[in-house]
């Protein structure tokens, strides 16, 4: 076949290597075939240990290698390797003479509405814009406040929230912005009772102003998390996003298995 003739079956083309190239599963296979331990792989080790980490939730556990290599069937070099990369993400300290010790995470009950910490970066009434008046079904005569958040935990920033909350103008002269929870300010200050959320949860990288803000390097892992809040008769009342720090917070939820 010349350069530019077209690929004879559809858009099928096809792909050369080097000569000794060993395709990434079949190495990853050779490199377990005699580990140190049982379940020797960084991946899976790190794994065990965050969500153990997360979801037992303890402050200041001493981690000890040697107990980890027994624990979690790895070799001591795969359990530094793991440690070191906890470390980095803040979930472990390592200190000399003071060893390793767990930092502890905030558990975030995703199929509940908690209300959290927050302290009021910007606040302003933006009218309806229509994006937002067509994610919440808005009629045209309500206003949306915007509420812009950093979310704490004992002092300690976890992530920013934006809100854009539903009210009508008489509801909205009477909002206190320092209150700044959409939680407290739908149930405490408008009075309505909520019904149902609807969530969608991604990953992204923190940019500049992110990474300022909570504290963390440009480019970090983030939780990014929206919800889209509505009272007892279906009518979305608040539209809430969320960008969280990887390290400090995790979600926990009941899944169950349907027919």
């Amino acid at each position: 076949m010349r350069p530019g003739d077209q690929a004879p079956y559809g858009s099928f083309q096809p792909r050369f290597h080097a000569a000794g190239y060993v395709r990434p599963e079949v190495r990853y296979q050779r490199q377990r075939q005699s580990p140190d331990r049982l379940n020797n792989s960084p991946r899976r080790t790190y794994d065990l240990l965050r969500s153990t980490l997360v979801t037992t939730g303890d402050r200041d556990r001493p981690l000890v290698e040697s107990e980890l290599t027994e624990a979690l069937s790895a070799s001591r070099s795969t359990i530094r390797t793991v440690l070191q990369q906890l470390a980095r993400e803040g979930l472990v300290t390592r200190e000399p003479k003071n060893g390793t010790k767990a930092t502890g995470a905030l558990v975030l009950p995703i199929d509940r509405l908690t209300p959290v910490q927050a302290r009021t970066l910007e606040s302003r009434s933006l009218g309806c814009p229509p994006i937002v008046r067509d994610r919440l079904r808005l009629p045209a005569d309500w206003t949306v406040l915007m509420i812009e958040s950093l979310l704490l935990e004992d002092g300690q920033p976890l992530g920013l929230s934006v809100n854009y909350i539903a009210v009508t103008e008489e509801q909205s002269a009477h909002i206190d912005v320092d209150k700044s929870d959409v939680i407290h300010v739908l149930e405490h200050q408008i009075g309505i009772r909520i019904g149902d959320s609807q969530t969608t949860v991604g990953a992204i990288a923190a940019d500049r102003q992110t990474a300022e803000l909570v504290g963390i390097d440009v480019g970090a892992p983030v939780i990014w998390l929206e919800d889209v809040i509505e009272d007892e008769h279906g009518q979305p009342r608040a539209l809430s996003q969320l960008r969280l720090r990887a390290d400090r917070v995790a979600f926990s939820a009941v899944a169950r298995r349907t027919a």
